[in-house]
């Protein structure tokens, strides 16, 4: 299996489309893990995602703190929820094993 390094990953995720600026799918595959509650293990596969937000939130209800807790947004096409990953925790993307 060809290998793929972490920065690399983030840097697809965040490509957009050449035409429509419209961020490009991939497919993923990720362990869940969450401190706060100590729950976690199960492995999320996403075939079709693309990256939502940013690092940053003008939110004034919640900030998330991405840069901080070294976390991103994704959306699964097809289903208007926003799921939350760690970058670390990810196995598979677009088919490549990930490394740091």
């Amino acid at each position: 299996m060809e290998l793929i390094r972490i920065q690399e990953m983030l840097t697809v995720m965040d490509m957009k489309s050449d035409e429509t600026g419209l961020p490009i799918p991939f497919a993923f595959t990720f362990i869940t893990c969450d401190l706060d509650k100590n729950t976690g293990g199960k492995r999320i596969t996403c075939a079709n995602a693309i990256m939502v937000g940013g690092l940053k939130s003008d939110s004034t209800l919640r900030n998330p703190s991405h840069f901080r807790n070294y976390t991103r947004n994704y959306a699964a096409l097809g289903n208007s929820e926003i799921r939350k990953f760690h970058p670390l925790l990810v196995e598979d993307f677009n088919g490549l094993k990930v490394i740091l």
